[in-house]
Formats: C-alpha cells, sequence, structure tokens
C-alpha cells in the first residue's frame, strides 16, 4: 500500500510572533512540523509496519518545508517530493491543494494522510481541498483507523460524541489528536535524514499553471489583540469581598439585576 503523507512547516509554539505597526508579522526564526501532521506520520508508518508499501512525506510551498519533510523521514517515511516553486509563496489554501492534488495523481497513492488543521492559520482547509479536487472522499477530525486490503474504518470526533464511517479506498484521512502518539526520532536517524536525497517538483513539472494557484483570499492586516485591563484586588473578609464583586458586576450590568 502506498501512503502519502501532507506535511507543513509551521513556527515553533515557542517562537516569539509579534504583529508589526505596518499589519504585518514579524515571526521568529523557529520553525517544526505542524503537530498534527506529526500525527498522521506516525500513523501512517503504523499502517504501513502491517500493511507494508510505502509512506512518501509531500509538501508545497516555495522552498522552506524541507526541515519538515527531513523531520518525515528520520521518523521512518520511506521518501520525500518537496512542490517547490515561486509562485506558491503567496498562495493561499486552495492554492497549496491544487498543486498539492497535481503531485498526488503523479504519485498513485492508496491512501492520503493529514493534520486536521495547520497550528499557524487553524484552517484546516489544504486536506479537504485536495480530496475535493481528486474526486475522494474524506474523512476529518479522526482519531481511530483502520485498513483491511481496501477497506477503511474510521472513527471520528463530532460535536458530542464520535461517528463511525466505513468505506473503500482511496481516502483522505484527517488526523486529530489520539490518533497515534508522534514517535521522537533517534539521533542517528536525525542525522541520516539531514543527508537523504529529496525529490523536487515544480509547478511546470506538474502542468500546473502558476495563475491557478494565486490566492483568492488575502490577509489585509494582523493587529495586536487589545490589551487587557488591570486586575483589582479586593480586600477585607470574604463576606466583604462578595458583596463587593456583586456590587461591581451589577453596576457593569448597568444596574440590572
Amino acid at each position: 500500500m502506498k501512503i502519502a503523507v501532507l506535511v507543513k512547516q509551521v513556527p515553533d509554539h515557542e517562537a516569539l510572533v509579534l504583529a508589526r505597526g505596518d499589519g504585518t508579522l514579524e515571526i521568529e526564526d523557529r520553525w517544526a512540523t505542524n503537530f498534527f501532521d506529526e500525527i498522521a506520520i506516525e500513523q501512517a508508518l503504523r499502517l504501513e509496519a502491517v500493511q507494508g508499501g510505502e509512506v512518501i512525506a509531500l509538501s508545497a510551498g516555495a522552498g522552506r518545508n524541507t526541515d519538515a519533510l527531513r523531520r518525515a523521514l528520520a521518523m521512518g517515511a520511506d521518501g520525500a517530493i518537496l512542490v517547490s516553486d515561486p509562485a506558491l509563496a503567496a498562495a493561499d489554501g486552495l492554492g497549496t491543494a491544487r498543486a498539492l492534488a497535481a503531485c498526488l495523481r503523479e504519485l498513485g497513492p492508496d491512501l492520503v494522510l493529514c493534520g486536521r488543521v495547520a497550528l499557524d492559520d487553524e484552517m484546516g482547509l489544504v486536506g479537504p481541498a485536495v480530496a475535493e479536487i481528486l474526486g475522494w472522499p474524506h474523512v476529518a477530525a479522526v482519531t481511530a483507523l483502520e485498513v483491511d486490503g481496501k477497506a477503511f474504518r474510521a472513527v471520528r470526533l463530532v460535536e458530542g460524541g464520535r461517528e463511525s464511517i466505513e468505506g473503500q479506498l482511496p481516502v483522505l484521512i484527517a488526523a486529530a489528536k489520539g490518533l497515534a502518539e508522534p514517535r521522537v526520532p533517534k539521533v542517528m536517524q536525525v542525522m541520516k535524514a539531514s543527508r537523504a536525497a529529496m525529490r523536487t517538483r515544480t509547478l511546470a513539472d506538474l502542468g500546473v499553471d502558476p495563475g491557478s494557484v494565486a490566492p483568492l483570499v488575502r490577509t489585509r492586516v494582523f493587529e495586536r489583540p487589545p490589551a487587557r485591563p488591570p486586575v483589582r484586588m479586593m480586600e477585607g473578609e470574604p463576606g466583604d469581598r462578595v458583596r463587593e464583586l456583586a456590587s461591581i458586576l451589577v453596576s457593569a450590568a448597568g444596574g440590572r439585576r
């Protein structure tokens, strides 16, 4: 079974991110593989161990996602492909999905895994969009997955509970927390991955018109969150503090009780 995993490189969770006065972002140069994508990688490797085949990590951008792909290789992926093109630097989620879908058509996987959402923009758009472009079914927020031959069974989170879905491959699965615990690569695996060859494809290689990945949605401005008001500490006996708090809440509600 051939499994493709879509991965994205996002700012490290400890990286400093500031909204500048001109409406742009200043991001500290510290990057990591998207957390949910690592879950998808781990699940792909577990399926490969049972079903056989190969796991290929795939990413698209303007050259930045190499570290995320090497993380996948260090975890145990058999190969990595980067769709790299200057036109993708400004691409939105739909443009990125079009590039990835074109590469997947060429690759011909039986199953595609990805994270349910990227932690930088939290849109959750690319995975479902790739499936729609390919004409595949997709299941999001998956916490359990079984594959038996060409059949799959997935359990996904829904409001108020879980839903079990069965179907036939090919399918795109978006991984949620709980599907698998990502392994931590050993030092030797990381070093080997840093020297591993990585395939690169351009939009021209895939027959994709650069104009088709031009953004339809643009971010107008990034703004700092409003400053929080100072905290007011109440002193005195508990009863006095409760009465004072109640008086403040009534006043804030315009005197309505």
